[in-house]
């Protein structure tokens, strides 16, 4: 009996100690396994702290181990990249926002800049608004389409809406900038055909023509902003190269062609995002996108443009002002045969205007010339007036000689022989 309960004793008594062994393990499992950092960060550890007391922790003072102190751990926390660019961008000096200025009423007879073209157009037109804000002699009209251009004449033909967009407005200056949506495939009766191709080539020529000849026509000065380098390489190749075709038609036709390339381009000539706006002050000039300009940017556009207005008209600096001479009531009409011609207001000549007199205020009745007076006999008679040498339509070649020009002058008078005696000086009469 006895020989039978003692190793049930010796299980009872081992029984506590393995328990006791078992959850000791799984505390040092539980407590090894909570001290894992869930992310590891950057430390380091304080020798100096080391005096600090420290208190035994559940399984110390399970083992009876004294606990050392502790190091200070100190955690240095990584600053993530998204933070280090903020701070580094607050870091720098604030560049200040760009202002606008507010439009100030202008004279209804202010002179008109219309302009016309592509989104890039639009951004020029708020731009030259800006720039002439305090001029209340010049109106700014923007008349741009967004998403037109001189590829797609089927979504909006140039050539077709310019003519009434210049009876309409009747500017005295006009602004064009095209070539942002131009680097699509024409579509021709059905037939699609690749940028740079020859009929695409051919096409787009003509249609720069059509517009050149029809503000040739027209009469005003015109200039036409050339296109702006873009982000993508091949983009900016398309916009040199129709540069290279507005350029020669344009200054054939009479117009001013706008280089805006270097102002938004490095020193090899490729696409930049910032750079010094109209202040000197480097701002982004350019969008995201790598297409669409700024505020600065725009300003810049206006900037190219006006500067480019005012030396070639002269307007505001000193010189002779030629907006101030072009007239209004002019239109551009086609003829029959297709040519395009400037028709003048209608003013009639024998239906004067009523309460229109000749005659002018305070002076004597006019007399009608006489039947024998030259200006009856050219103007009515239609005689010819006598030839006279020497004039300026004397054109007898060769022409005559000096002696003949000069009139000749009547014989002089006879002078009258002396009657009365010529007294005779005599000696005496000097002396006295």
């Amino acid at each position: 009996m006895v020989a039978s309960v003692r190793p049930v004793l010796a299980a009872v008594c081992l029984g506590p100690l393995m328990i006791r062994r078992i959850v000791l393990v799984l505390i040092v499992a539980v407590v090894g396994i909570g001290s894992i950092p869930a992310a590891i960060d950057l430390v380091s550890v304080d020798v100096a702290a080391q005096g600090r007391k420290a208190r035994p922790n559940f399984i110390q003072r399970l083992l009876g181990i004294r606990p050392e102190a502790p190091p200070v751990v100190r955690k240095i926390i990584r600053k993530s990249r998204k933070q280090s660019s903020s701070s580094t961008r607050s870091s720098r000096p604030a560049v200040p926002a760009v202002e606008t200025v507010e439009v100030q009423p202008k004279d209804p007879d202010a002179r008109k800049i219309l302009v016309i073209g592509d989104f890039v157009a639009g951004g020029l037109a708020w731009g030259l608004e800006q720039t002439f804000a305090e001029e209340p002699k010049i109106v700014v009209i923007d008349k741009s389409n967004a998403n037109s251009g001189l590829v797609r004449a089927d979504n909006y033909d140039w050539n077709a809406a310019l003519l009434d967009t210049l009876n309409e407005v009747q500017p005295d200056l006009i602004v064009l900038s095209f070539g942002a949506n131009d680097r699509q495939q024409l579509r021709n009766d059905g037939e699609r055909h690749p940028v740079r191709s020859d009929v695409w080539v051919a096409t787009y020529t003509q249609r720069i023509t059509g517009i050149v000849d029809t503000l040739k026509v027209y009469g005003r000065p015109f200039f036409w902003m050339g296109a702006p380098p873009m982000r993508a390489t091949a983009a900016s190749s398309d916009m040199a190269y129709l540069n290279s075709l507005y350029k020669p038609r344009v200054q054939t036709g009479g117009g001013y062609f706008v280089d805006i390339w270097n102002g938004f381009s490095n020193k090899d000539g490729g696409y930049v995002s910032s750079g010094p706006d109209v202040e000197g002050q480097v701002r982004q000039l350019r969008t995201r996108d790598g297409i669409n300009f700024t505020r600065a940017g725009r300003l810049k556009l206006a900037f190219y443009v006006e500067r480019e207005i005012r030396r070639q008209t002269g307007f505001r600096s000193g010189r002779i002002d030629l907006l101030a001479t072009v007239t209004q009531g002019n239109q551009i009409e086609i003829a029959p045969d297709g040519t395009k011609m400037l028709v003048g207001p209608i003013v009639s000549l024998n239906d004067p205007i009523p309460g229109l007199s000749v005659d002018l205020a305070g002076a004597a009745p006019a007399s009608l010339p006489s039947e024998d007076s030259p200006q009856y006999r050219t103007i009515v008679r239609g005689e010819v007036l006598p030839d006279v040498p020497g004039r300026a339509d004397d054109f007898i070649w060769p022409p005559r000689k000096e002696s003949e020009l000069l009139p000749k002058s009547p014989p002089p008078e006879p002078v009258a022989e002396a009657t009365a005696p010529v007294p005779v000086a005599r000696p005496e009469a000097v002396a006295n």
